[in-house]
């Protein structure tokens, strides 16, 4: 008899604990089937909304992949599912799988404040309604009166493109000729990010960019020290750093190749530049000058990355054209 009291007893300290932890550790949300997955490609800060203002609940490693369950409207931030608790990460950092125009705006259980960015336009009735394209294949419906509701994403940028509107809480796509719009804001996502040649450009044009601005930062410097100038040591610009996600995107669109290797002899010229200043800045102060040697061989750096990005950047264009987007879209509109 004691030994079973003694057991009674036992189960019921085993169940208070159990009982116990159970309210120590909540069950994690279910995932829901998006069907998209992303990786991140650097260290990433996990935050509690779609912004930098939002606090950081950690920093997430690289090459983790994790389940995508939201995305804010401009397609910027994705939520997504780690270790059971929800979170957002900044978009660029991350590569994916899966269509991700279609995950729910604003996520699963938003953060209060998660909605900064609202394009409204007003949809007549009978507006052509479609699925995921705007074929005659996707119709899905008309819109059955007149209303006024919100942009979440659109393909292209031209006279004619595509626009994915929240109507009463679904998701659908029709043409900015049916609705009357001629110039669309930057607040919707261009899914055109989600072809690999757009992907591509769109990558290239941003790198254009940041070797440019780091090309005259650095040129200021070495003019400055070449009519001897003083120039501070505290204002020493960063190396720019060569897009990882390009060499993955070039096996499918190889015709950018020579592109990309033009952008990295500018980015290596600049970045040899800015190296000669560091070193410059790294000697003792009793040793700290300029010689001419270093100046002639500087200027002859970013002359250097200077050419390759202006064939870099006449070479874009033409193949911008060339976009298959183009190509959907001309299929589609009237």
């Amino acid at each position: 008899m004691r030994v079973l009291i003694f057991a009674v007893v036992l189960l019921l300290i085993a169940g208070a604990a159990a009982a116990q932890e159970g309210e120590i550790t909540p069950t994690p949300p279910p995932v829901p089937d998006t069907g998209v997955w992303v990786t991140t490609q650097d260290f990433v800060s996990f935050r509690a909304g779609p912004g930098q203002a939002f606090e950081r609940y950690r920093v997430i490693d690289p090459a983790v992949t994790m389940p995508a369950v939201g995305r804010d409207t401009r397609g910027s931030w994705i939520q997504v599912q780690y270790e059971g608790q929800n979170g957002w990460i900044y978009s660029e950092l991350l590569v994916w799988s899966g269509d991700i125009v279609q995950l729910p705006i604003d996520g699963v259980d938003p953060n209060p404040f998660v909605r900064v960015y609202r394009t409204q336009v007003f949809v007549p009735a009978g507006t052509p309604f479609y699925y995921r394209q705007v074929t005659p294949e996707d119709l899905c419906c008309y819109a059955p009166e007149d209303d006024t509701v919100e942009i979440t994403a659109h393909l292209g940028d031209g006279y004619y493109y595509w626009v994915q509107i929240n109507y009463r809480g679904t998701l659908y796509w029709t043409g900015s000729w049916a609705l009357g719009i001629t110039r669309l804001g930057q607040d919707s996502f261009n899914t055109a990010y989600l072809y690999g040649y757009s992907r591509i450009a769109d990558q290239l044009e941003e790198d254009i960019q940041a070797v440019s601005r780091r090309i005259d930062e650095i040129n200021s410097i070495w003019v400055r020290l070449s009519v001897g100038d003083s120039v501070s040591c505290g204002v020493i610009p960063a190396y720019v750093q060569s897009s990882r996600a390009l060499d993955a995107e070039l096996a499918s669109e190889p015709v950018f190749a020579p592109l990309v290797r033009g952008l990295r002899g500018a980015i290596d010229s600049v970045n040899r530049a800015i190296s000669l200043f560091a070193d410059a800045c790294s000697r003792p102060p009793d040793q700290f000058f300029i010689t001419q040697t270093e100046v002639v061989t500087a200027f002859q750096e970013i002359d250097s990355a200077g050419r390759d990005l202006v064939l870099v950047s006449s070479m874009i264009a033409p193949l911008r054209r060339r976009d298959p987007v183009n190509e959907i879209l001309s299929g589609s509109n009237p």
